[in-house]
C-alpha cells in the first residue's frame, strides 16, 4: 500500500509538469534553478543484497569509510545491512532487544560516550498516525576495520529512546538527523502540507518516555530523509522529487539554519527514493531507493564540484 501511495503521489505531482509541493507552499522556491554545488548522480552499482528490498535508511560508516549501512522498512527484522560502496553484501547486524514496527531512517553520530560513534535506527513511521509513541534505537557502531567482518552478528548495548511529540499529536515521520556538535536528535514529520521539525535534545532519556520538542514549521511536504554533514556545517533534506541543501555561514543552530532558504540540488527521481546520507568525507552524498517497477536497486552518489 505504501508503495502505491508513493507512486500515486509522484504521478499527481508530475501531472503539472512535475512541480513539487514545496514550490506550491514556499514562493521563495518557485522556479528555483538547480544549484551546481554537486554533480549529477553517478551509479556506484546495483545492490547485491536481495533481502534489502525496501531500503528506507542510509548511513555512511565512521569506523571505515568504505562501508555503508542500510535497513528495510516496516515489518522486517530489527537488523542493519552492511554494504560496500559498490553495493556488495558485507554483513547483517541484528539490534539486540529492538523491534521493527516501522523503521524509516538511519543516522550516525555522537552519543553518550565521548569519541564513540553511534547508529540511530528510527522506528518513527506511522502512516495512519495512530501510534502512542515512537522509538529511536541507539547502538555503538561496531569496528569495521577488522580483517574479517562476520556475515551475521548481534549488536549489544542497544538503547531505546522512546518518545512522544510535545504537541500531543501522532505523526508519521521518515527523517532523522544527529547533530555532531551537540548530539541532539532532529526529527522531521512527513505528511503535512508544511512539515514540522522536532528535536530530542541531548542527553536523551532512555529510562522513561521522552518528549520531542517542536521547533519550527518547514515549507516542504512528503519528506523522506535528511542528514547533517559529519562536520556539522551542512544539511540535506529530500522528498520524492527534490533534494535541498543548507550550509552554515557561522555558528547558527540547525533550527535557525533550516529557517533560511535552501539551494535545490540536481536530483534524478528514483522509483521510491527514501534514503540519503553524507559520506564521512563531507564531500559526497549517497541516495538509495526501495525496489520499484521491477527495476534493480542502484546506489548513487553526488560529488561536490
Amino acid at each position: 500500500m505504501k508503495k502505491l501511495l508513493a507512486a500515486f503521489f509522484c504521478l499527481m505531482l508530475c501531472a503539472n509538469g512535475c512541480k513539487s509541493p514545496e514550490e506550491d507552499t514556499n514562493p521563495q522556491l518557485d522556479n528555483q534553478e538547480f544549484s551546481t554545488l554537486f554533480t549529477d548522480r553517478q551509479s556506484l552499482g546495483e545492490i547485491q543484497i536481495p533481502d534489502l528490498n525496501e531500503a528506507s535508511g542510509l548511513a555512511s560508516s565512521r569506523s571505515n569509510s568504505l562501508y555503508i549501512w542500510s535497513h528495510n522498512d516496516s515489518g522486517g527484522d530489527p537488523l542493519l545491512y552492511l554494504m560496500t560502496q559498490a553495493g556488495a553484501d558485507s554483513g547483517r547486524f541484528v539490534l539486540d532487544g529492538a523491534q521493527n514496527i516501522d523503521w524509516e531512517d538511519l543516522a550516525i553520530g555522537p552519543g553518550p560516550t565521548v569519541g564513540e560513534q553511534y547508529l540511530y535506527a528510527a522506528d518513527i513511521g506511522d502512516n495512519r498516525a495512530v501510534r502512542d509513541n515512537y522509538t529511536i534505537y541507539r547502538v555503538p557502531e561496531p569496528d569495521l576495520t577488522v580483517q574479517d567482518i562476520p556475515a551475521t552478528s548481534t549488536l549489544s548495548g542497544v538503547e531505546a529512546i522512546s518518545y512522544v511529540y510535545d504537541d500531543g499529536n501522532a505523526r508519521d515521520a521518515e527523517a532523522i538527523m544527529v547533530d555532531p556538535a551537540t548530539s541532539d536528535i532532529y526529527i522531521i514529520s512527513k505528511r503535512e502540507a508544511s512539515v514540522i521539525l522536532y528535536t530530542l535534545p541531548f542527553p536523551q532519556n532512555t529510562a522513561q518516555l521522552d518528549t520531542a520538542d517542536r521547533l519550527r514549521v518547514l515549507p516542504f511536504t512528503m519528506v523522506t530523509a535528511a542528514d547533517i554533514s559529519p562536520n556539522g556545517n551542512e544539511v540535506l533534506i529530500k522528498n520524492y522529487l527534490n533534494v535541498y541543501h543548507w550550509s552554515k555561514s557561522g555558528s547558527e543552530s540547525i533550527s535557525d539554519l533550516l529557517g533560511t532558504t535552501p539551494a535545490r540540488l540536481s536530483y534524478t527521481v528514483e522509483p521510491q527514493g527514501e534514503a540519503i546520507a553524507w559520506h564521512s568525507d563531507n564531500g559526497t552524498y549517497f541516495t538509495l531507493s526501495e525496489t520499484g517497477n521491477n527495476e534493480p536497486v542502484i546506489l548513487y552518489n553526488y560529488n561536490r564540484n
